[in-house]
This record gives structure tokens, C-alpha cells and sequence, in this order.
């Protein structure tokens, strides 16, 4: 994800537009694998500062996952703005909020992986209404009902029904 810093470099002060377009490696996540279909689109400036650059972009991808209620498979758009500072790699502090660049080519896959972290959604539904999996059967209950829904669960806690808190 290099995109050149050549143009704004030499026009401090005025944003640059840029453009990016390509695949997302799959990436761990949460314990499990994260995997986008298609290509990544990013968009945005930069803008040249005396020994730095911000960067601002619109990005967009697909995320392919899988429902978190009935676990069917989801392609799920995701689109999130950014803007980010980077620094000439020697003159980071720890003060600094920034990302580090050398020479004429700023490198966005830290900081867009990280956005995109920031920005996924906390669950994937196949749709807003999904009702999920029994269960006790585990029928999708979004494709067919189970009779599991009409027969009393026991639980471990039944007994506790039983007990009177009356003195």
C-alpha cells in the first residue's frame, strides 16, 4: 500500500490526491481469521508539512465473514475515513503520534490495518431480523421451525423453583 510523497513534498501546504486499489491479505483477528473479498479502494490527500505528511483517505472493502447468529456465510461492506501523521523514521519521539516513512513512498498498510480494526462492526448478522440456531437442535431458525421451541427446556437452575424464601 506505497503510495508516493514525491509531489507533496515539493507543494507544502496543498493537499495531493492519491488513489490505491488492491487485495487485503486475510489477517488474525479475535482468535479466528479475517478475509475480504475482492479488492481494497482507497482514496484521499496528502498533504506535506516541513518534515511530515497527513495523510486522509475514504476507504472501502468487503468483509467476508460469517453470521454471528445463525452462521451463514455474510459479505459485508465496510467503508471508514482516516487521517494519520507521518514522520521521517529518525525523528519519532515516544510524545509522537505518528507513523514512521523513509524516502519518497509512505507505506499506509500499518495504519489502514489499523483503522480498519478500529472500524469493524462488533457483530456480522446476515440481516437485521436473523433469529439464529436453536438451541437445543440447532435448526436455523430462519429457514424452518423445530419442535424443540414447544417442549419445556429443563435447566439446572429448575430446582432452585422449588425452594420457598417465605418464613
Amino acid at each position: 500500500m506505497e503510495v508516493s510523497v514525491h509531489q507533496a513534498a515539493k507543494q507544502l501546504g496543498e493537499p495531493v490526491p492519491y488513489a490505491w486499489t488492491g487485495s487485503v491479505p486475510a489477517q488474525s483477528y479475535g482468535g479466528g481469521q479475517l478475509s475480504f473479498l475482492g479488492e481494497a479502494a482507497l482514496q484521499g490527500t496528502i498533504t506535506g508539512e516541513k518534515d511530515a505528511f497527513r495523510i486522509t483517505g475514504e476507504a472501502s472493502l468487503v468483509l467476508d465473514t460469517r453470521c454471528a447468529r445463525c452462521n451463514e456465510p455474510v459479505q459485508q461492506p465496510i467503508t471508514f475515513s482516516f487521517e494519520e501523521r507521518f514522520l521521517r523514521a529518525g525523528m519519532i519521539t515516544p510524545e509522537d503520534d505518528a507513523y514512521p516513512f523513509q524516502g519518497d513512498t509512505v507505506d499506509l498498510e500499518q495504519a489502514f490495518m489499523d483503522n480498519l480494526f478500529l472500524n469493524l462492526p462488533m457483530v456480522s448478522l446476515c440481516r437485521p431480523d436473523c433469529k439464529g440456531l436453536c438451541p437445543v437442535c440447532g435448526t436455523n431458525l430462519n429457514r424452518s421451525r423445530c419442535s424443540c421451541a414447544d417442549q419445556p427446556q429443563k435447566s439446572a437452575f429448575d430446582a432452585l423453583k422449588a425452594l420457598s424464601f417465605e418464613k
